[in-house]
């Protein structure tokens, strides 16, 4: 009996943290990326068929070097993701001359059609990538989803933001750090 109670006590004390966690949620911040300031991951990766005639079939971060680059990771199942691409995509019609954008489908595993079916969605324009293993999102050292990262035009991370971004926060931001 006593073994049983402690187990109860146990699994009831886990719930509570994770019901915790469910209604606290993970605020939008700044979270220092062990990357800051040094060159970021460079990743070689199948691009969606729809940004093919563009950039081809495979995007290779490192080719861009010499332009400022904005990577967000996102997964079709995350809602925060949906409210973020509308964001990312007026950003990215003002601002595509200067920075590059890159979506990266990661944690989504198998699942490219959807990745397919949330990119027609929100009509994106700028190129997304598939990181079908998340050996990418390793890399960069990812909490979650979605994050952004701001790389500067020499390569290196200039800024790390966990959470949905707006267009207004990428101009901000933009203007802050490149």
């Amino acid at each position: 009996m006593k073994r049983f109670l402690i187990v109860a006590l146990v699994i009831a004390a886990l719930a509570s943290l994770f019901v915790f966690g469910l209604i606290r949620g993970r605020p939008d911040r700044d979270i220092t990326s062990n990357l800051l300031d040094k060159a970021v991951p460079n990743f070689n990766l199948p691009l969606f068929e729809r940004y093919w005639s563009e950039y081809g079939e495979r995007l290779d971060l490192a080719s861009y070097e010499g332009k400022p680059r904005i990577v967000n990771f996102w997964a079709s199942w995350c809602g925060p993701c949906y409210q973020e691409a509308p964001e990312l995509q007026a950003a990215w019609q003002e601002l595509k001359d200067d920075v590059l954008i890159i979506g990266v489908q990661t944690q989504d595993k198998g699942k490219k059609q959807q990745g397919q079916d949330f990119i027609d969605q929100f009509s994106l324009s700028f190129p997304n990538v598939i990181d079908d293993d998340s050996s990418t999102s390793v890399a960069y050292g990812l909490f979650g989803v979605p994050e952004t990262f701001f790389i500067r035009a020499d390569g290196t991370l200039a800024y790390k933001h966990v959470g949905p971004v707006s267009a207004a926060f990428l101009k901000d931001k933009i203007a802050e750090v490149f």
